[in-house]
Formats: C-alpha cells, structure tokens, sequence
C-alpha cells in the first residue's frame, strides 16, 4: 500500500522546496496535515489537473480517487467565507475522502517541470538557466533561454506556438516584423517588473510565459521586449501532463489520470473587419 506521505515526500524530491518562489508553496490544501496522519491515508487512485476546478474535483471523485494534485491552489489567498463552488467543491472532496495537494511554485523550475514541458512542447532549444531569488534560496531556475529551431519572425512565431500548443489564440506585445533572437520561456505569472528587466540585462529578446499584469505589458512595450502570452493553464498543461506520466512510473501499481483545464476565455475581434 502506499501511503499519502510516500507520494509527498517524493513529490518534494523532483520538485524541492527550495525552488520555491514566495506566493506559491507546496501545500496539502485539504486532507491530513501531521505526518503521522498523512502516513495512515492509504492512496489507491490519484488526478492530476492544473487547478482543482469543479470538473477536476468531479472527475477524482467519479473515479474514486484519493488524491487530486494540482499547481494551482483552490483558494489563492486567505479567505473568511466558504460558500457557492467552493463550497460545493469542499463538500464533494470530504464527502468522498480526497486529499489535495498544491505542487505549487517548486514545479515551475524543477528539472522536467513546467517550464521545461513547455520547452520541449514548443521544440526548443535550451541555452541557458534563467534564476530568480526564491524564499529560501537566492537561485531558483525559474526560466530556461532558448532558440527557435528555424529562423522566423514573430508573426510566423505566433503562429507556430499556436499550431504546437493546439490552442486558438496567442497574446502579443512587441514589433511582429522582428525575428526571434534569444527567448526567455518561464511559465505561470510570475514574470515582475524586477525580472523583466533583469531579462533585458541577460539578453533575452522575446518572452514566452502564461499572462503577466497589464503593468508588466506596458513596461515589456515601453522597453522593446517582445512578450507572448499563452495564458495560464496552456502553460502548465504540458508539465502536468508530464507529471502524470512520471508518477505513473514510479507508482505502476496506481491508477493515476490526468484531466484538462478547460480554457475559459478567448481572444476575438470584430468580425467586420475581416468582412470589410
């Protein structure tokens, strides 16, 4: 049998505290929280989503699952009241006994995480480590430099990281007419305004990550970086994917599903102006 605390410490084991960056710990968010509790849950079926929405949650519990793991937290910041989805999401988990756990920030740097998933999504070659200061260490690799495979500019870019990531849409700030130099790929949001320009200084040309603040837009505009938004959960779905597949080989012995984020909001324009 393999209890929860074996699959936690080896979760902490390929994705290591010390990669974390503030905001965004590893956390059981619902289930036993001493070690000596998470030893006695016994975990036969897990899910894994990017985020535990109300889909993931009726999916680990039609599918009789004892774990649900996610990068994103189900409540992203302290809150005084549970109530609508959220309530309805607690009521399903404890009715049928799963855990969740928060993989969190740790995910984004590790060695074939979430940004490396993307990487190898979109085809790229690796130069580089990209470091960030985290909690509990000055030097998390929290992004890779890459280039392109084939030379193109940003337009024909757009293009290729739509038709690789299967997704309808890609967010663009910059000068599409510019060909792709050194890319700077770091999935999530969590790219500041203190790593933007430290990009900059490293050379980096084009950004590729899930969304950024509108202030983070205006400043990548203001200083000529050219900066793709994915958005969120095709971002992260590559390496939970890959986390899936992982666990799967080091746990044989469970059954272990992956489930989609559906992407929720669309970018659109006018259908006038392809008619004029």
């Amino acid at each position: 049998m393999t209890s929860l605390r074996e699959i936690l410490k080896h979760l902490d084991t390929i994705a290591p505290r010390e990669f974390t960056l503030e905001g965004l710990e590893g956390i059981v968010e619902v289930g036993p929280s001493t070690h000596s509790e998470q030893s006695k849950t016994t975990i036969n079926r897990i899910v894994v989503a990017t985020y535990p929405s109300a889909k993931a949650v009726a999916k680990a519990s039609q599918e009789k699952a004892n774990l649900l793991i996610s990068y994103r937290p189900m409540f992203g910041k302290p809150i005084k009241q549970i109530s609508d989805l959220n309530l309805v999401r607690l009521r399903l988990l404890a009715k049928n006994y799963i855990s969740t756990y928060v993989i969190g920030s740790p995910w984004i740097s590790a060695k074939d995480g979430l940004t490396d998933a993307l990487v190898d999504a979109l085809n790229l070659k690796q130069t580089n480590n990209f470091t960030a200061k985290g909690i509990f260490s000055n030097t998390v690799p929290i992004g890779r430099f890459c280039e392109s495979s084939s030379v193109m500019n940003h337009s024909g870019f757009a293009n290729y990281i739509a038709s690789k990531l299967e997704i309808p849409s890609v967010n663009f700030t910059g000068n599409l007419d510019d060909e792709t130099q050194q890319i700077m790929v770091c999935v999530g949001c969590t790219v500041t305004s203190e790593l933007l320009f430290k990009a900059i200084q490293e050379n980096a040309k084009t950004i590729i990550t899930g969304e950024v603040l509108p202030e983070i837009r205006m400043k990548a505009h203001e200083v000529g970086m050219n900066l793709f938004e994915i958005g969120t959960f095709a971002a992260e779905a590559p390496g939970m994917k890959r986390l899936r597949h992982q666990m799967s080989l080091e746990y044989p012995e469970l059954k272990i599903e992956y489930t989609d984020t559906d992407v929720i909001t669309q970018s659109l324009r006018p259908y006038s102006k392809d008619m004029a």
